[in-house]
């Protein structure tokens, strides 16, 4: 009897193992928050969250006939000269966390739209100061 136990051990071990092996790991999401009016970094180009020009999101707690989307605006400065503003659309046909948009590429790593914060609640206004958009960086 041991020695089966012995056995049907050794196996598992075994399996598992072979499972760690072929397990493959993704490179990790950084996720950088934004507040509006900051600026963010990368050398010699920085993006800054410039203004929020719509949020129709259907608030929380609410029965919505339409989702809404948020629009914000962000600024693209290459050596502290404005380069280019870009809009990105959070909502319906825009950037979602399944389907991030790309910013733009620079040293190798890429900058992707995640979301923006927070979200809308039932009778309350979310003041510029409180909005912040979630960048990923790969």
């Amino acid at each position: 009897m041991k020695h089966i136990i012995c056995i049907i051990f050794c196996i598992l071990s075994l399996n598992t193992i072979n499972a760690q092996d072929s397990t493959k790991v993704e490179a990790p999401k950084i996720i950088t928050k934004l507040k509006l009016g900051q600026t963010l970094d990368f050398n010699s180009t920085s993006i800054k969250f410039l203004r929020v020009t719509e949020d129709s999101r259907c608030p929380s707690g609410v029965n919505c006939i339409w989702a809404g989307q948020a629009k914000l605006i962000i600024g693209i400065y290459e050596n502290d000269t404005l380069k280019e503003e870009k809009e990105l659309v959070f909502g319906v046909k825009g950037i979602n966390p399944k389907r991030m948009e790309e910013v733009f590429t620079i040293d190798k790593k890429t900058i992707y739209g995640y979301t923006v914060s927070p979200y809308p609640k039932d009778k309350e206004k979310i003041a510029p100061e409180n909005y912040y958009l979630e960048l990923v960086v790969k």
